[in-house]
């Protein structure tokens, strides 16, 4: 009998050995799985911070050949000929830029004196055209100011029609 009894002991704490092998197993097993359930939740989390992070420019859309929508909804055209420096007597107008927002388009540019004088007050109309050269609208009565030699100003000229899809412009001087 009393080999009996030790066998059951003996068999008791091999039992006790193995349940707590299984707890520890299980242990390492759950902390794992909480490990892998926190790293794929980091890195979908993290994935999502990636598309917000994006510069602005990396969001905007491009929805016509010379458009851009900006994040704000802003049209912005894109034609390189548009783009392009215009001469208009002595001044020369670059960085142009032609957006519609609002219900109005706005079209920018730096307008410089590339002469050795002083230009006098300039009133001008602005043509829109298409890839074709054919007329979109106008926008008259800009206003460049008077211009010391070398200086320059910014010509701003707005209309309430979309033609941020223009292609082209031409500028001419409206004659009083």
């Amino acid at each position: 009998m009393c080999f009996r009894k030790k066998g059951m002991i003996n068999k008791m704490k091999n039992k006790k050995k193995n349940n707590k092998k299984n707890k520890n197993i299980l242990l390492i097993v759950i902390f794992f799985v909480i490990i892998l359930i926190c790293t794929i939740g980091y890195l979908i989390i993290n994935k999502k911070n990636d598309d917000t992070n994006l510069p602005k420019e990396e969001k905007n859309e491009v929805v016509d050949e010379y458009i851009k929508i900006l994040e704000d909804g802003t049209k912005q055209n894109i034609s390189t000929k548009l783009k392009e420096t215009k001469k208009i007597e002595k001044l020369e107008i670059s960085n142009i830029q032609l957006t519609y927002a609002m219900g109005q388009s706005v079209i920018l540019a730096d307008v410089v004196n590339t002469s050795d004088e002083k230009t006098e007050l300039m009133k001008v109309k602005i043509i829109f055209l298409d890839k074709l050269g054919n007329k979109l609208t106008e926008i008259n009565g800009g206003i460049i100011d008077t211009l010391q030699p070398g200086a320059s100003t910014q010509l701003n000229m707005a209309i309430t029609t979309d033609c941020a899809n223009a292609y082209d412009f031409t500028i001419e001087k409206i004659e009083e």
